[in-house]
């Protein structure tokens, strides 16, 4: 859930920054929303792994952190290259 809300935060923050500024910062949000969520998701996977009782949640968490931690990896690779050409 910390990785969902790091997405409005890097969009305020994107729209406060100065003009050239814009493209690192949007990189750096989005790497940090992609780490936090893959963390997420697999520290749900373990507690899953380990037989916790809120099982229906740690489904969840693992399929949410994992699936918003990879398509923003996915993102962020695509802008870095978009970035740096």
């Amino acid at each position: 859930m910390t990785g969902l809300g790091g997405i409005p935060l890097t969009i305020v923050l994107v729209g406060l920054a100065p003009h050239g500024l814009r493209a690192g910062l949007y990189l750096v949000g989005l790497a940090a929303v992609a780490g936090v969520s893959i963390f997420g998701g697999v520290r749900a996977r373990r507690a899953l792994s380990a037989g916790t009782a809120l099982r229906a949640r740690a489904v969840a968490g693992a399929v949410l952190g994992l699936w918003l931690g990879t398509t923003a990896a996915v993102l962020w690779f695509w802008m870095l290259v978009g970035v740096a050409l």
